[in-house]
Parts: C-alpha cells; sequence; structure tokens
C-alpha cells in the first residue's frame, strides 16, 4: 500500500498521488509503487504526481526564464531547484518531410530529455534530504542523473547490466561526473538492486524498479509535462494533430498526455493530440489494439540494438495515454530504425539509435495519409 504525505505549497495548492484509471488518491511517497485499487485487480497502473487546487497563469512569452522551470506553478514546491538549464528545447520544421517539426530534446544540458526529469527528481531529493539519488539505467536516464546529482552536491548510484552500458564514452561520463557503478548479471537485477538500495539504504529511486514495470519515480516524471507546455506555446497556443514519440515504459508519453489535458481544462488549448508510440516490440501495440489492460511481456530476442526502447513489456499507463489521446502504436525493427536514423542523418539530423523512432514515426504518419501537422519528440542526440 502506498504511504506517504500530502504536500501544501505555499499558493495554496495539494500536491499528492493520483492514478489516472480510477482516480485513488494517496499521500506522496518516494517509493515506486503502482496504484493499490488497480494492483488488486491485477493493473499495475503508475500513479501521477498530482496538484489539486490553483490555477496557474500562462507565463510571459518574454519571460527571462526559458528553461523548464518558467512552468514551476505546475511544479511541487521547490525551495531551490537544482537546474542545468534544461528545457525551452526548439521546435524545429523538418525541411525535407513537409508538415513535421522536430521538438528538439538534443539541446538538453546531456543531450536528451532525460534532463527534464533527472532536474525535478533531483531538485526533490536533495530538498527532501536524501543523500543518495539511483538509476537503473546503461545510457541517457544514467548520464541525466549523474550529472544533476553532481551539481546538487548528492552520491549518485547507477545500475547497468555487465557489458550493456551504451558506450564506453557513456561510462567515462559517469565517471567523471562521480557516479558509482555497479554492475549486474542480468537486466532484471538491476531492478531487484535498486528496489534493495531503496528499502534497505535509504536511496531516492529516478527509475523504474517494479516488475511488471510501471514508471520511474513519479515526482521526476512530472516534468515531461513541459513538453506539453512549451510544444503548445511555441505552436501559439494550438497542437499539433500527431505527435510521434518513442516508447519504452512510456514515461514521457504518460506525461505529455496529462500536461495537454491538464491545460486543456484550464482553456489554454482546444484538444488533446494524438500519440503515436513508436516501440520495439509489440507489447503495447498488442494491448491497444485488443482492449487489453494489463499488456503482456513479449519475447526478447538475443540482441537488440536500440535499447533505450527495448523494454518488453509495456506499461498499464503507456496503454492508458495512448487511449486517451485517440492514438495508435508502430512497432519498428533496428533495421527499420537504421534506415530512419541514416535518412535523418543525411538532412542534417544527428539522433541517437532508439530516438530515431520518432522520425520512423512521422514518415509512417504520412505513408498512411494524414496529412495534418505532426510533431516528433526528437529524445537524445547521436
Amino acid at each position: 500500500m502506498l504511504e506517504g504525505r500530502l504536500v501544501l505549497a505555499n499558493q495554496g495548492d495539494v500536491w499528492g498521488l493520483w492514478c489516472p484509471s480510477c482516480q485513488w488518491e494517496g499521500g506522496l511517497s518516494h517509493e515506486v509503487q503502482p496504484c493499490p485499487h488497480c494492483r488488486d485487480r491485477g493493473v499495475h497502473m503508475a500513479v501521477e504526481l498530482h496538484r489539486k487546487g490553483g490555477s496557474p497563469q500562462r507565463p510571459a512569452p518574454a519571460r527571462a526564464d526559458i528553461s523548464m522551470w518558467k512552468w514551476r506553478e505546475f511544479f511541487p514546491p521547490l525551495p531551490s531547484p537544482v537546474s542545468l538549464g534544461e528545457g525551452g528545447t526548439p521546435l524545429v520544421p523538418l525541411r525535407h518531410l513537409p508538415g513535421v517539426w522536430g521538438k528538439d530534446e538534443r539541446a538538453n544540458p546531456t543531450g536528451s530529455f532525460k534532463d527534464r526529469m533527472a532536474s525535478m527528481a533531483v531538485s526533490w531529493a536533495q530538498a527532501q534530504g536524501f543523500g543518495t539519488v539511483a538509476v537503473a539505467s546503461t545510457g541517457n536516464a544514467a548520464v541525466s542523473t549523474a550529472a544533476y546529482a553532481a551539481a546538487a552536491g548528492l552520491r549518485c548510484v547507477v545500475l547497468a547490466k555487465e557489458g550493456a552500458m551504451a558506450s564506453a564514452d557513456t561510462e567515462r561520463s559517469l565517471r567523471a561526473l562521480g557516479a558509482d557503478i555497479r554492475f549486474t548479471e542480468s537486466w532484471h537485477e538491476r531492478w531487484t538492486e535498486l528496489e534493495r538500495g531503496v528499502r534497505e539504504q535509504g536511496w531516492y529511486p529516478v527509475s523504474n524498479y517494479r516488475v511488471p514495470p510501471l514508471s520511474s519515480q513519479p515526482v521526476g516524471v512530472r516534468a515531461y509535462r513541459s513538453l506539453a507546455y512549451e510544444i503548445a506555446e511555441q505552436r501559439d497556443w494550438s497542437v499539433p494533430d500527431w505527435i510521434a514519440v518513442p516508447v519504452s515504459r512510456g514515461d514521457a508519453l504518460c506525461a505529455m498526455v496529462a500536461g495537454f489535458e491538464e491545460i486543456r481544462e484550464l482553456g489554454w488549448i482546444s484538444r488533446v493530440p494524438r500519440m503515436l508510440a513508436v516501440v520495439r516490440f509489440p507489447s503495447l501495440q498488442e494491448a491497444v489494439r485488443s482492449g487489453r489492460e494489463q499488456p503482456l511481456a513479449s519475447e526478447y530476442p538475443d540482441r537488440v540494438a536500440a535499447v533505450s526502447i527495448s523494454d518488453p513489456q509495456a506499461t498499464a499507463a503507456a496503454v492508458r495515454a495512448v487511449r486517451h489521446s485517440g492514438g495508435d502504436v508502430l512497432v519498428v525493427g533496428d533495421d527499420d530504425l537504421a534506415e530512419a536514423q541514416a535518412d535523418a542523418a543525411s538532412h542534417g539530423w544527428l539522433v541517437e539509435f532508439s530516438s530515431a523512432a520518432a522520425m520512423a514515426g512521422a514518415v509512417e504518419l504520412r505513408r498512411r495519409g494524414h496529412e495534418g501537422d505532426i510533431v516528433a519528440l526528437v529524445t537524445a542526440a547521436g
């Protein structure tokens, strides 16, 4: 059972946890746990950080702060955020794909959208008195968490499968940032070790460690809503017809849908855009199209190049988010991603292998005959 406390902000907002499926409410907890009511019926639904009360105002367009913290009225109360200048990334038209814009998260401090989550999670951990933040990751999330932990003066533990680090540069970067890297024999053991550290050593978890998978820590995931706010503002408070999003467990996908819904309820936009979740394995697609709430695990092959979107079991939260937006799921293989990455590079866009999924999604939407505006979430640099 999730246990925690409600947090009262200065402006009268009350912050706690909330289930988007059954509307269960509870206090904040640093642990990653599913909604207790949904779990009892066999659905492992991730809970969201939720605000009750208050009515945020649109930030002025000329406001000096162009980082994601210009939206801090939408975030939990923090005395001093740990920021390296994350967010406020450009929305750039793709000249080779008319009507498609790239939300260019390569512009973040460590080159990926994970900086948004890391900034929020580390800020909260520091404010709550935690001395160690921990993450199960072999790539972008690890580097982001380590960078923000270094900026905050906190210890960072990275759990990674032996031999699976994204690159030698990734490991060198982590060590330069002072991270304590602990290798495990299997992917699953990363989560076991992270949960043990949370329960026994008082670590603050940034990423998921639950089976079936849920999401990353809800406080950190809240930061991804800033993607929705920024896209709407950059389009003069309109939204595209589709957003193509690379998805593993779907933290950004779910938060963007929630963020668009939030500002729709405030009357800032008229609708929520449709989401195309681009995935490596068919778990999410099968669940969405069959009406299943709790996705089943897909078979995992011996080798997968698209490590960043390689979770073989999708989350219940991602299923709900795709359905709520009226969207769809596209399954791609490593060869598809290699082709999309090469095509993007030939037009000047150097993107991470898994990030090329967004480009592949935009091309597929055009192939299907969708003529409206499309945004491709370019999650990381190549």
